[in-house]
């Protein structure tokens, strides 16, 4: 389980690296419905091929809802936040209340409880967030991007992907997961061109660098990081997996070091610490952890 979780964090930090590959090659929501309809389809081809029953029709409205949460409304927010000159750090920022909304909307929606020593540790991994990203914030607070529409926007992806999070562990969750997350992606690409059409969008370069990243997004990205959340969902606390993603973005800044040269002040690697650190002391997996199923609304 504790593999799963850190490969999890692993292919959610490189989403953040893959936003800046296709930058030139593909516009952000073009490469996104590109991405949610191909793994869709590989989805629907594996629950196919496996024989793998299909949600009854009253129950399909629930995975539609759930796939145009996480995947459509969130990132379709988030890329019009950013390209309407939301920072990146500011956003990042804003991200880290996700854990938090999480676990407040999972004791609201599915009265999941979450530990004494699970708040203090989503607190602690906050906070190390706050520091990782803080160094941009003087920067980002001046930039004329940051306005009420961009960060309403930010909150809004932000608060789609809790909600998204936890309508995963409604009764969608006792569903087979191919089947499942081949209704939420196709759900999610329509979505996606609805950005496309409202922001204008139509970059594709046809180069092999843009067919290399939307194979990336679709394996990696959705077949392995998105799969890997929901089915981590089925299996542990929505606040568990919440606030592993706060280790995302500290991640992705050391990937980012790496691969493109850029700074890391000593107040980032500090905060990286601090957020592993309340990572652990909040979503470490009790051992024999097993999903609970949930009756059906």
């Amino acid at each position: 389980m504790a593999f799963l979780s850190m490969l999890l964090v692993l292919i959610w930090s490189m989403g953040f690296i893959t936003g800046k590959f296709i930058v030139g090659f593909i516009d952000p929501n073009v490469y996104l419905g590109i991405r949610f309809l191909c793994a869709g389809m590989v989805f629907l081809t594996i629950a196919l091929w496996l024989r793998r029953p299909f949600p009854q029709w009253k129950e399909l409205p629930k995975h539609i809802v759930a796939g145009m949460l996480m995947n459509g409304f969130y990132l379709g927010f988030a890329y019009v936040a950013i390209a309407q000159g939301l920072p990146a750090g500011i956003m990042a920022l804003i991200g880290a209340l996700q854990p938090a909304l999480v676990t407040v909307l999972a004791f609201l929606l599915i009265k999941e409880k979450t530990s004494f020593k699970g708040i203090i540790g989503i607190v602690i991994g906050m906070l190390g967030l706050v520091l990782v990203v803080s160094p941009a914030l003087d920067l980002d607070m001046g930039n004329g991007g940051v306005s009420l529409l961009t960060l309403s926007l930010g909150c809004c992806a932000i608060l789609v992907l809790s909600l998204g999070v936890t309508y995963q562990k409604t009764s969608i969750a006792s569903s087979d997961i191919f089947s499942s997350l081949a209704i939420q992606n196709l759900a999610g690409s329509a979505i996606s061109l609805g950005f496309v059409l409202f922001l204008g969008e139509r970059l594709f370069v046809m180069q092999w660098e843009s067919f290399a990243l939307v194979a990336w997004g679709v394996f990696v990205l959705s077949g392995g990081g998105v799969f890997l959340m929901v089915w981590l969902l089925r299996k542990s606390k929505a606040s568990h997996v919440s606030t592993l993603l706060l280790l995302a973005p500290p991640l992705a800044a050391v990937e980012s070091y790496f691969i493109f040269s850029e700074s890391m002040s000593t107040i980032q690697i500090v905060g990286f610490v601090v957020t592993i650190a309340g990572v652990y002391l909040s979503a470490s997996f009790p051992r024999g952890a097993g999903t609970r199923e949930l009756e059906k609304d």
